[in-house]
Parts: structure tokens; C-alpha cells; sequence
């Protein structure tokens, strides 16, 4: 069986991100798939999706980290290369599997949208859950 929704979300303006566990959580749940797979993917070239802590300062940590990517440095794609080069540390598609219409996420892992554009974004995800 195969069941496919999509999330729309609101990003920021600069780098920020989204907690979307929950949110995929309960898509997982509602779908009624026991057993199976999640899978999600972000269209778009200066986003990414992560799974890690949510830690306020291992957050803080993540930003120092990609702002080592300078904004202000000239690049040969000049209007946001470093959006670019930071979404692609990430990835645009996750895949977790699905028991008892529960992702299988482990104790401290939540699902996050990072947003490296300049501009706030509307961004859609398209999750697809495959299993009986």
C-alpha cells in the first residue's frame, strides 16, 4: 500500500529551521500503514533536511557550523551560492522506517527543515509511506 501527502511549512528569513516530527509523526499515524517505510522529500536546492537533537545550543552549534560557509565571499553563482553549498551538507530526502505506525526514530532524534536561503520560503514536503 502506498500512501503520499504533502506538508507545507514557512520558513524564516536567513538561515533557520523547522521541527517537523511531530507534524510527520502524526501523517505516519493517520495513514494507517502498520509496517512500511516513511519517506520524505523537500523540492529544492537551498533547503535540507537533517534528523538530530533538538538542543537549543546543539542548534547554536549547527549555525556557527554552516555559517563557516561565508555569505559575504564571492562566488561564481553570486545571488546565494552558500545557500546552496550549505543545503547540499545536507540531504533533500530521509527515509525512516515505520512498526506499528510509529517511525522508528531513536530517543533524541526529531526531523528538521533547514532553510539556507535569503528570503523566507513557503517549502512543500512530499511524504510517501509504502508498506501494509
Amino acid at each position: 500500500m502506498l500512501f503520499r501527502d504533502t506538508i507545507g511549512i514557512e520558513t524564516e528569513k536567513g538561515m533557520s529551521f523547522v521541527d517537523i516530527t511531530d507534524r510527520v509523526v502524526k501523517l505516519v499515524y493517520d495513514c494507517k500503514i502498520e509496517e512500511g517505510i516513511c519517506n520524505i522529500f523537500l523540492p529544492g536546492t537551498t533547503a535540507g533536511l537533517m534528523v538530530n537533537e533538538n538542543d537549543r545550543m546543539l542548534i547554536e552549534d549547527f549555525k556557527r557550523f554552516f555559517h563557516t560557509i561565508d555569505e559575504k565571499k564571492l562566488y561564481s553563482h553570486p545571488s546565494n551560492a552558500f545557500s546552496h553549498l550549505r543545503a547540499n551538507l545536507l540531504r533533500p530526502e530521509l527515509t525512516i522506517p515505520v512498526s506499528n505506525r510509529k517511525l522508528l526514530l531513536g530517543k533524541w532524534q526529531s526531523i528538521f527543515v533547514w532553510e539556507f536561503d535569503a528570503g523566507p520560503r513557503k517549502r512543500e514536503l512530499i511524504i510517501s509511506v509504502v508498506g501494509d
